[in-house]
């Protein structure tokens, strides 16, 4: 992707240094609070009842083994390590854990854990809904259901505009509203294919060679691998933003194996000498646990280093005796094109069984007005003549989408404007989070519109992205 208009490739921690310390945090800049708790037989503070015994109730220090336990139990595993860990989170707060409890027993557990994520450049408060659980024998008691529900409007009231869920209950939220983001998936190929097919562009003519060396990660290189990260990430679709203290958890929980870093070393300064080496750029890196390349960054104008650092991988993942490789980097990575010409095959989440990213529009309003700057150059790029405005029939819901010059709104409509768009809340919400397909949703019937050419203009300005978040923060130690 070219660099876009609204900024300049090279000040993407620039931009981040100027954002307000208090938006990294929803509830600081939320005009509702948490609702309102009250003492609940001095077990601690409720939010809800939900049976005469079972309420849900916000969590505390105290109840950190318990959560441990159910959790220990609802995924048979063994957790302790990583719970643990888990608790240093830079940001961490008991309280926005959700527990259900029947006197002293917990039957279901979320956290809600507040994040900024990037999107196309522009930043989002989201909640990640984490270890959504509840004991099986209350599967069929709807506590979860109960709790999805607090834990969205609390989330919601605290500034979140997304929901986020990394499930394998994919047909247990699909049933409640929420949708599965498309093109979830990775590569998976084996590592001397790879290397084989690969080979022949690593020996480029000598007036050709880019001057870049993948080597070994060492930890006072954080900072170079943080302004690659956060250049990268800013133009995708869905990654959290990390702050150094994020940073420094990530690399102390040490739940990655290895980390390769792609350097250009300097030609004009320095004799290329032991006592005066080269002066080196971190240009990219590559973050593995075993034999997953769970994360793979590099500058924008360095996507030659990408190929460099997969071909190490492979060779690391071989010296560790791994047959094979596999590739968790955006769908839109062409990567997973080579993995796929070299034997590999593409594991989508569905066909594989693994957890699936869910999403749900908790304020489509803000989320509107935040993108305003992004629907404004889609606009721009497509011919789309502004002031552009359409109606939206969401169920019994009636909505004005417009796209002005100074700014963009979704507000509730008494009547449907003209030219309109019909579909349900789910389809809706998949159309302004650009998880949709506007011509195969058409095709199926599942989107309607008054005028055949407003096709074109929907698909320029709520254009499809995939969505992406990095494996790093939901590796478990």
């Amino acid at each position: 992707m070219s660099a876009p208009s609204r900024r300049s490739s090279g000040d993407a921690e620039s931009s981040q240094a100027e954002f307000p310390s208090h938006a990294l945090d929803p509830r600081l800049t939320s005009s509702t609070a948490r609702p309102v708790p009250r003492n609940c037989g001095g077990q601690g503070v409720c939010v809800r009842e939900v049976s005469p015994n079972a309420r849900i109730m916000t969590g505390g220090v105290g109840d950190h083994p318990l959560v441990l336990q159910l959790l220990m139990q609802t995924q048979q595993a063994a957790l302790a390590d990583d719970f643990q860990s888990r608790l240093d989170q830079p940001g961490y707060r008991p309280s926005n854990r959700l527990i259900v409890r029947h006197d002293k027993k917990l039957l279901a557990h979320v956290h809600l854990a507040n994040h900024i994520a990037w999107f196309e450049g522009q930043r989002i408060p989201v909640v990640n809904l984490e270890d959504f659980a509840v004991l099986p024998e209350y599967s069929d008691s709807a506590y979860d259901e109960q709790l999805l529900a607090v834990a969205k409007s609390i989330a919601s009231a605290e500034g979140a505009v997304l929901a986020l869920v990394h499930t394998d209950r994919t047909d247990w939220f699909q049933r409640r509203g929420w949708s599965a983001w498309r093109g979830q998936g990775h590569t998976r190929a084996n590592a001397r294919t790879v290397l084989a097919h690969l080979d022949p562009h690593t020996h480029p003519k000598p007036r050709r060679r880019s001057g870049i060396e993948v080597r070994l990660w060492r930890h006072f290189e954080l900072d170079h691998i943080r302004r690659v990260y956060a250049e990268a990430a800013a133009e995708l679709w869905g990654p959290l933003y990390r702050s150094e203290e994020n940073w420094q958890w990530l690399m102390g929980r040490k739940a990655e194996d290895q980390i390769l870093v792609a350097v250009q070393r300097g030609g004009a300064a320095g004799n290329g000498s032991t006592l005066n080496p080269p002066p080196e750029r971190a240009v990219g890196y590559a973050i593995m646990r075993g034999s997953a390349v769970v994360e793979l960054m590099t500058l924008p104008s360095f996507n030659a280093a990408r190929v460099q650092l997969l071909i190490a991988a492979c060779r690391d993942a071989i010296d560790r005796n791994h047959n094979s490789i596999s590739l968790f980097t955006p769908a839109t990575d062409p990567l997973h094109e080579l993995l796929v010409t070299a034997g590999g095959a593409w594991l989508g989440d569905r066909a594989s069984r693994s957890p699936a990213w869910m999403a749900r529009l908790l304020a489509p309003e803000r989320w509107v007005e935040r993108l305003y700057v992004l629907w404004r150059e889609r606009a721009q790029d497509a011919g789309v003549p502004r002031p552009f405005e359409i109606g939206l029939a969401v169920g019994n819901a009636k909505y004005r989408f417009a796209l002005t010059r100074r700014s963009s709104r979704l507000e509730p409509s008494a009547s449907l404007p003209s030219p309109w768009a019909a579909c349900d809340q789910p389809l809706f919400e998949q159309l302004l989070t650009g998880n949709l397909s506007i011509s195969h949703a058409r095709a199926d019937g599942r989107l309607r519109l008054s005028d055949a050419s407003l096709e074109g203009p929907l698909s320029a300005v709520f254009a499809p992205r995939l969505f992406w978040q990095s494996s790093l923060e939901l590796m478990r130690l």
